[in-house]
């Protein structure tokens, strides 16, 4: 059966290239379309319950609010854990699944647990929302600001452009830092309604008709069916003033009565960039979106607003399609050096024929294992790809191997096909064998659990696809270019000479047998011991990164105005240090940081500094000879900095440190962050459990102080949010009469 197919493949040579052209169209096309991210998304199995009591202290909200609806919780079957992070006003139940249930089946049971709760919850509390959890890539920001316009003006523009970056394909979610919702304020001038002889109960009512959309009924019509409805009223401050409202027989216009004025409400986030006010905007991509297509329609947008709104700066920030571009281009290069460089020494070892059947081969294997990425829905990046570097020995050794003995028959006077059909049938068993005893190795990989485990599948994945691209490759694509291309002239080079040395060394061994096993058994296990106990063990590899923060906490009595004031100080301090530290931008926000655990906060009294910096140089051999020439993505323009990420970040501790901002402003928290990469943001967490509160935030502040004591240990944060305190009211006994 497996010989017929053979010579099917090889004697229908047209067949077998229209295939092949076809199959590598294909994979050229699916490469394109496959989504490029650095790491890849994976499912949570969580879903979160957030709810919120404006006013509440984290005392009154785990009694009265998050007790009762953990409890309720308990009674779901199918969760696994459930931690809940609690903040002055509002809270966060975090519900970790059992394996295997479906998020959004379970929100629904947890929904309805949340709602049996609301008798015994406080009946002005906002209701609690239950979401099945997402991840969401961050993609870029980008930023408006003016020396003409006024922040308000900013603001106004905000979320006209907000619904345009909501429009480009794939980008799911755009969040706002530095801008807050509008509204009109209608003051009322009682001497004018008394000289009109107006009632104020009725003015009240009118305005509160104003801008309200009232349903009136359906016109049917042969042809076409509408529904009619009221206008939704002025929607511009001249509009306002100028609508007629009519009050007992009285026609006047509101600003007759009133003086309309628009304002804003106060900002949760204020955001400045390189020491002006602005707004920024953080735009996520959903899981199927290609972030460096994404990024293109971004910068076709911003041009189109750019010629729009000459009065306005738009600034693209954070564009993580870059880091992807450098990330791909690094290890596409190798990949390419790597396949350039097997073909060379095959082509010196061997021979050149064979060289070149196996430079057509390796190739054909990747554009199958982009057709199987690309309908499976996998994505490209740096975890998939390290699959495809320890593939590639795979695939360069099954060509070698199978072409090898083609050329054996070839030269020993069978004809090409033939040959090629004999020849790939011989090492059809070998071949495949090896292959799948390779694939087993990977299987305890792939029983991994977690988040580690979604992310470390991708490498059994992305391997076994080119493995099993390069057997199709072997059998069915080679042996035709086999049998076109090699001759029976075209011997190969002869090894006999190094097989004589290979000879006399076995042989000196074989005499030393005891000796050799003697120094095998002791030597390899000591070295072993030697090496582990001089290694450090890393989850993940240090990059390269594109920016660095800087996470601020002040006194909890700190506004958000305040904030601001302190955060823009420190900012100018850094912008008059750009060129020491290499700097591209300096942002700040007040109201929002990520601690050095990564754990989010949004409150006055928070701060945060994001501190981009130019593209790196080549610093090496293969950086600047290598990768540009091998990439496909690469970009040589604004590749100023000669430092590393890494001695950057060590640089601005140290200068924070001579600068005494703790003690200037007053500050709990002064720390560097230094981008994490892969899923891990924090390498230990340590949790406290406990009834009693205070014990708790006790026994939290001696821990974090004993860690910090502790060698090698970079930064220690907790999550504990204190907000103000509070103060209790006992009504006494003189009280209750």
């Amino acid at each position: 059966m497996f010989e017929k197919m053979l010579r099917f493949f090889v004697l229908n040579s047209k067949l077998n290239y229209t295939l092949f052209f076809l199959i590598f169209i294909a994979g050229v096309y699916s490469y394109i379309k496959i989504p490029k991210e650095i790491f890849p998304n994976f499912d949570l199995e969580m879903v979160s319950v957030k709810g919120s009591y404006s006013g509440a202290s984290v005392d009154i909200l785990d009694k009265m609010i998050v007790r009762e609806i953990e409890d309720e919780l308990q009674t779901v079957n199918g969760i696994d854990t459930i931690s809940t992070i609690i903040s002055p006003g509002k809270f966060t139940i975090i519900i970790e699944l059992e394996k295997g249930e479906n998020r959004y089946e379970m929100a629904k049971k947890i929904d309805d647990a949340v709602k049996l709760t609301k008798d015994n919850l406080p009946s002005d509390m906002d209701e609690p929302v239950v979401t099945a959890m997402e991840v969401r890539r961050r993609l870029a920001e980008v930023t408006i600001s003016s020396n003409e316009l006024s922040l308000e003006h900013l603001k106004d523009e905000a979320e006209e452009f907000k619904s345009e970056l909501l429009s480009i394909k794939d980008v799911a979610e755009v969040t706002i830092y530095g801008s807050s919702d509008k509204f009109y304020k209608i003051s009322l001038n009682e001497k004018k309604i008394d000289a009109y002889g107006l009632d104020k109960n009725e003015i009240f009512e009118k305005i509160k008709t104003i801008s309200f959309i009232f349903p009136i009924g359906q016109i049917k019509d042969p042809k076409k069916n509408f529904y009619l409805s009221t206008y939704n009223g002025a929607k511009t401050q001249e509009d306002l003033a100028n609508t007629l409202i009519k009050i007992e027989n009285k026609t006047i216009y509101l600003k007759d009565i009133a003086v309309v004025s628009k304002q804003y409400e106060d900002a949760t986030t204020l955001f400045s960039l390189n020491g002006k006010n602005a707004v920024n905007f953080a735009i996520k991509q959903n899981e199927s979106g290609n972030a460096i297509t994404i990024v293109e329609d971004l910068k076709a947008l911003i041009l189109k607003s750019q010629n729009e709104n000459k009065e306005i700066q738009y600034t693209l920030r954070r564009d993580e399609s870059e880091k992807i571009k450098d990330r791909l281009n690094i290890v596409i290069s190798n990949i390419l050096l790597g396949i350039i460089m097997i073909t060379i020494l095959v082509a010196i070892l061997i021979n050149l024929r064979m060289a070149i059947i196996i430079a057509i081969g390796i190739p054909t294997a990747f554009v199958m294992g982009a057709i199987y990425f690309y309908l499976w829905g996998y994505t490209i990046n740096m975890i998939s790809l390290v699959g495809v570097l320890i593939a590639l020995g795979i695939i360069v050794d099954d060509a070698i191997v199978v072409s090898e003995n083609v050329q054996q028959h070839i030269e020993e006077g069978l004809p090409p096909k033939e040959a090629a059909v004999i020849g790939a049938k011989e090492m059809a068993k070998p071949v495949t064998i090896a292959s799948i005893t390779t694939l087993f190795a990977f299987i305890p990989s792939l029983m991994i659990s977690g988040t580690l485990g979604e992310v470390i599948k991708l490498i059994p994945i992305a391997f076994s696809a080119l493995v099993l691209a390069s057997l199709i490759e072997s059998f069915i694509f080679l042996p035709i270019h086999a049998a076109h291309t090699l001759k029976s002239k075209s011997k190969t080079l002869s090894w006999a000479k190094v097989n004589k040395i290979y000879s006399s060394i076995i042989h000196f061994f074989m005499r030393w047998k005891k000796s050799f096993l003697f120094l095998f058994i002791v030597l390899v296990p000591v070295l072993m011991y030697f090496k582990m106990q001089n290694s450090k063990f890393q989850m993940f590899p240090t990059f390269d990164a594109t920016t660095i923060n800087v996470t601020i906490k002040a006194d909890v009595n700190t506004k958000v105005e305040e904030a601001l004031e302190i955060v823009k100080e420190i900012e100018a301090d850094f912008i008059e240090k750009k060129d020491e530290f290499y700097l591209e931008n300096v942002s700040s926000v007040a109201g929002y940081r990520r601690d050095s655990a990564n754990n989010s906060e949004r409150y006055p009294y928070v701060m945060y500094i994001t501190l981009e910096l130019q593209k790196i140089k080549a610093l090496n051999f293969v950086d600047k000879y290598i990768t540009p020439n091998l990439s496909f993505y690469y970009d040589d323009e604004g590749r100023n900095r000669e430092e590393k990420s890494q001695e950057i970040s060590r640089n601005i501790n140290q200068w924070l440190k001579t600068q005494n901002y703790k003690d200037k402003y007053n500050l709990t928290d002064l720390s560097v962050i230094e981008k994490k990469v892969g899923p891990i943001k924090s390498d230990i967490k340590i949790g406290l459990n406990s009834n009693n509160y205070q014990k708790t935030l006790s026994a939290l502040e001696q821990l974090q102080n004993e860690i910090g004591k502790i060698k090698g240990i970079k930064s220690v944060a907790n999550s504990a949010n204190y907000g103000i305190d509070e103060i209790k009211v006992k009504v006494n006994s003189f009280g209750e009469k």
